[in-house]
This record gives C-alpha cells, sequence and structure tokens, in this order.
C-alpha cells in the first residue's frame, strides 16, 4: 500500500516535470526543483506522508542528480512573501530506487508573490549551494 502510495506521488511529481520544473548545474551535480499547488496531490497520497492539501499550500519538490543518478543531500531554506514575511522550510525525503525527492510544504495567499532561498549540501567535498527563485501565484 505505502509503495503504491510512493509511486503515486512520484508520478504525480513527474507528471509537473515538464510544465513547470527549472533546472539548473552546479559542476557535476543538475539540481532539479518546482513547486505546485498540494490540492493536485492525490487525498489518500497526502493522507500517507502527512502533506495538508489546501488552496492556500504549496508542495516544494527538489531532487539532485550526478551522472544521472540521485544523490541524497541536505536542503534548508525559507520562504518570503511579499509583505516580507519569512516561513522557514521544513523538508521530508522521499527515496525510490531511481530517485530521491525533497518535499516542503509552503503556506501561501491566494495571490503571492514568493521569494525561496535554499542551502543545498551536496557531500563533505563540495560547498553547499545557496539557490535563490521567485515565483507568483494567482
Amino acid at each position: 500500500m505505502m509503495r503504491l502510495a510512493l509511486i503515486g506521488i512520484i508520478g504525480l511529481l513527474v507528471s509537473f516535470k515538464a510544465a513547470a520544473e527549472q533546472k539548473i548545474q552546479v559542476g557535476e551535480f543538475e539540481i532539479h526543483y518546482t513547486a505546485f499547488p498540494s490540492l493536485l496531490v492525490p487525498a489518500d497520497t497526502a493522507s500517507l506522508h502527512g502533506l495538508t492539501r489546501a488552496e492556500n499550500r504549496l508542495l516544494l519538490n527538489l531532487s539532485v542528480r550526478r551522472a544521472g543518478e540521485p544523490v541524497p543531500a541536505g536542503v534548508t531554506g525559507q520562504v518570503v512573501n511579499i509583505l516580507n514575511q519569512a516561513q522557514p522550510l521544513t523538508f521530508f525525503e522521499v527515496s525510490e530506487q531511481t530517485a530521491i525527492y525533497y518535499l516542503a510544504e509552503v503556506v501561501n495567499q491566494e495571490k503571492d508573490w514568493l521569494r525561496f532561498t535554499l542551502e543545498i549540501e551536496f557531500s563533505k567535498d563540495h560547498p553547499p549551494y545557496v539557490l535563490e527563485f521567485n515565483r507568483q501565484y494567482y
């Protein structure tokens, strides 16, 4: 059951890949990231992973790859809204044989402009990378 739900959430994340994903190259690492409305996650999958489905919730998804293979990473960060209110992000890991995803929930208003700042630690041999990006939601 859990495996099936995990496959469901991974499938959902992959379906957003073509439309909304951003990808950047940092040395030998590829960082893939996207944020999307939590209501797009099926209710049973959200319940299984303790995710809140609501109109004012987004889900931030990040993964790191090297030479096409998933790389475990440490991810921390925060999001700041248009009123300059900061919200720390708490990431949890979803691990599959061919992928590792880091997910965090974000509370947002109906119309909001969000500034994300993430710190990604690939390994002890590489300095952390700071990723900053903005998103506007209608």
